[in-house]
């Protein structure tokens, strides 16, 4: 059992590396020690991530021979269904290979991490194709912030007032790095942080509010959280709204417009003085 735990431990850190690769082969070691459908839920992961979509609905499979209800396999199932049916397999859609990012990058520092909600995402095959850690970019249209995939896709935008407030600040020489947080067919969640403030923006937070009290994302959760995590697993599942956050230490929290108007008024205070 002792060698099972370190087993799982490394392939659940390799995954926050978004090292797929090896994450696999430790999980593959996990599986000789015997199945259960965890350690095939995290080796579908993988697959998916890696782009080997066929292979995943085949593990996944297995997942639901062994526990036919696993909420967890059957939510994947449903997405490489979709996946599969458009041609996403094996190069047979041309995709510029997907960046990753190390989600640890996101540990949350007061005013400079946000996780926001996308709106008017699509229903295309780049928003099937979205993966946790995938680095996305922002494509701004007057005071509209576009959230683009590495082929240039929209992916959804950012609601208004934080995109207002984010291409203020990019305009101003900000800089900032993004990634997808959660993504199911319903919701597309996006982690943004700042990477660069520009010396005009001295005094000003990017991210003002309750989002900034938050504990770190990813680094604080234990073994059986961040395995949720990385299998896009939420509570939504049971009728609820889906605003619940991922577990572990206090919650993070969506940046609320309320606080982003209060900020506003605080930097024309700040002007006039």
């Amino acid at each position: 059992m002792r060698m099972r735990r370190k087993l799982q431990e490394k392939a659940v850190e390799l995954a926050a590396m978004n090292n797929w690769a090896e994450a696999l082969d430790f999980n593959r070691q996990i599986l000789a020690l015997g199945e259960d459908p965890d350690t095939y839920n995290r080796m579908g992961k993988a697959l998916m991530e890696l782009g080997r979509y066929s292979e995943s609905h085949d593990t996944y499979q297995q997942t639901l021979r062994i526990f036919p209800t696993n909420a967890i396999a059957r939510k994947n199932i449903a997405r490489l269904d979709a996946l599969l049916s458009r041609g996403f397999d094996h190069g047979q859609v041309s995709r510029t290979p997907r960046q990753q990012v190390d989600l640890r990058l996101f540990i949350t520092e007061t005013g400079r991490t946000a996780l926001t909600t996308l709106i008017d995402v699509p229903r295309s095959p780049a928003v099937d194709a979205l993966v946790t850690g995938e680095k996305m970019d922002f494509r701004i249209e007057g005071k509209t912030v576009y959230v683009i995939d590495a082929d240039g896709n929209v992916v959804g935008r950012l609601e208004p007032k934080l995109g207002q407030r984010l291409a203020e600040l990019i305009s101003g020489g900000n800089r900032y790095i993004a990634a997808i947080a959660q993504t199911d067919p319903r919701i597309v969640r996006l982690l943004i942080r700042e990477t660069y403030q520009d010396p005009s923006q001295r005094g000003r937070i990017s991210f003002p509010g309750k989002l900034g009290e938050g504990a770190m994302y990813v680094s604080s959760l234990r073994y059986e959280e961040y395995e949720d995590v990385i299998d896009d697993d939420d509570t939504g599942d049971d009728g609820d709204s889906g605003e619940e956050e991922y577990s572990g230490g206090d919650e993070e929290e969506e940046l609320g417009l309320e606080e982003i108007d209060q900020d506003m008024s605080d930097d024309d205070d700040n002007l006039e003085e």
